[in-house]
């Protein structure tokens, strides 16, 4: 074991986890506050793309 695997071990051991991690939901709601708006020079797929992560805002966090 080397010095750098051994002062990682006692890291992890030593080191708190936290608050306990929110859910995925909770998250995504955290990150993305509104719907993404569409640029002009967007191309087709990245409409697409956006459409779809907008309608996956719409149905997790616009209700709350």
């Amino acid at each position: 074991m080397t010095c750098i695997g051994f002062a990682l071990g006692l890291a992890i051991l030593h080191c708190d986890p936290g608050p306990a991690p929110a859910t995925s939901a909770a998250r995504f709601c955290q990150v993305m506050g509104s719907p993404v708006r569409y640029a002009r020079t967007d191309d087709a797929r990245t409409r697409r793309r956006l459409r779809s992560l907008n309608a996956a805002w719409r149905s997790e966090c616009a209700a709350r």
